[in-house]
């Protein structure tokens, strides 16, 4: 079994989203957690760390992924559903969880 990974996206020496990925359970699951940092980041974080976070479970043969991302976050809600199929969304407190089959 693989470890967690962590994923993190820095600009000019300051992380401002990250990611933990967990490895695959029996069943081919994966987790994530992602958090960003509230208000403007450069253009691309977003992308970067949904790609990141793509690529760690493509590459530990996950099927499907289960995701918790800061609640309200639609522009990091939509770069994670363009890794999944049958994606779906709800609401979980202060986060959105995003769950679906992996693309890959």
């Amino acid at each position: 079994m693989t470890e967690q990974k962590q994923i993190k996206v820095e600009v000019d020496g300051a992380v401002v989203a990250e990611a933990v990925v967990t490895p695959p359970d029996e069943d081919a699951r994966a987790r994530a957690q992602v958090h960003v940092d509230p208000g403007h980041l450069p253009a691309g974080t977003r992308q970067q760390v949904a790609a990141a976070v793509h690529e760690a479970v493509v590459a530990d043969a996950a099927q499907h992924l289960t995701a918790a991302l800061p609640r309200g976050d639609a522009e990091l809600v939509e770069e994670m559903r363009g890794h999944l199929d049958h994606a779906e969304l709800r609401s979980a407190g202060a986060s959105s969880i995003i769950e679906g089959d992996v693309k890959q």
